[in-house]
């Protein structure tokens, strides 16, 4: 079975909605944004959630596009995926979604719209350790066919 997670999170606007699961199957809960924003064609804008985590140490909170961002409104998320780190949790350091109209046309995004989706993590911390070559590679570069 699989153990709950105690996430602190700060609302630092009054249209901040707390995340949901929306299903019980559900992986990522869903991030909605704030404010009624406009995003111009070719451009990308921070989308602000008015919402601040303390994600726990040794983990990271994953920032993901949901199916209808593009489908729904044309945008995508400007990095792919976003990182929250476990210290970037002051009262300043908001969660914001960055997102970019790839589009010809302004896309308009409503306050409270579920633009963006998250999963908090475990994230180990890796240790490097240089040295020769592990051997001869089994594939390549599309070695297991298209």
């Amino acid at each position: 079975m699989t153990k709950n997670m105690n996430v602190r999170i700060t609302k630092i606007h009054p249209n901040a909605t707390i995340p949901e699961y929306h299903t019980s199957g559900a992986a990522a809960f869903d991030l909605s944004v704030i404010e009624d924003v406009t995003i111009v064609p070719k451009e990308s804008a921070f989308l602000r959630t008015g919402l601040v985590f303390g994600i726990p140490d040794s983990h990271v909170m994953l920032i993901f596009g949901r199916s209808s961002l593009f489908k729904k409104h044309g945008l995508r998320l400007g990095n792919q995926v976003g990182v929250l780190d476990s210290d970037f949790c002051g009262p300043e350091d908001e969660c914001l979604i960055f997102v970019w109209n790839p589009g010809d046309s302004p896309i308009e995004v409503k306050a409270l719209t579920r633009l963006a989706q998250a999963i908090i993590i475990p994230r180990p911390r890796v240790i490097f350790e240089e040295g020769e070559p592990l051997g001869k590679t089994r594939g390549g570069w599309g070695s297991t066919g298209q």
